[in-house]
């Protein structure tokens, strides 16, 4: 419970960081980002109310405390995000890395709870999302990705 109203905490904290970090650019290439920085404010808002209300009804006793091991998972990932960037701009390039990890880091998280069956379909599922998101970025509108030693 402590979780859920620390983390958009920390998001509206971080939006309105980055929304003071807009100011440098001009006019015309701060507006996507100052429109997604506003989206995120309003849902981090919405996501603490949400929260708070929660909290209210379940009460202080309701609360649970994060255990050791989704302390181990959200390093894991973290340090998995960051070994993603690194490798993506490197070697494996957007296409490949972004599925190499994106499969790791699902296989992670869903364990063993997960059959076969769902984890191949997933996959192909998140193979397809990637390589659509690529299609449509680097070569409809030319925008730029990172290319490695394979893609």
């Amino acid at each position: 419970m402590i979780a859920e109203i620390l983390t958009p905490i920390v998001i509206l904290i971080l939006s309105v960081v980055l929304f003071g970090q807009t100011t440098q650019y001009n006019y015309l290439s701060a507006v996507f980002p100052r429109f997604v920085l506003g989206l995120l404010v309003i849902l981090s808002v919405i996501l603490l109310i949400r929260a708070l209300v929660l909290f209210k009804k379940r009460g202080p006793s309701a609360a649970r405390s994060i255990s050791l091991k989704d302390f181990f998972y959200i390093f894991l990932v973290a340090i998995l995000s960051f070994l993603w960037v690194y490798m993506m701009d490197w070697v494996l390039g957007f296409l490949l890395g972004s599925i190499v990890f994106g499969i790791v880091i699902f296989a992670i998280l869903a364990g063993r709870s997960l059959k076969v069956k769902h984890f191949v379909l997933y996959s192909l599922g998140y193979c397809a999302i990637v390589f659509i998101f690529w299609y449509a970025l680097g070569r409809l509108l030319h925008v730029p990705l990172p290319r490695g030693l394979f893609f």
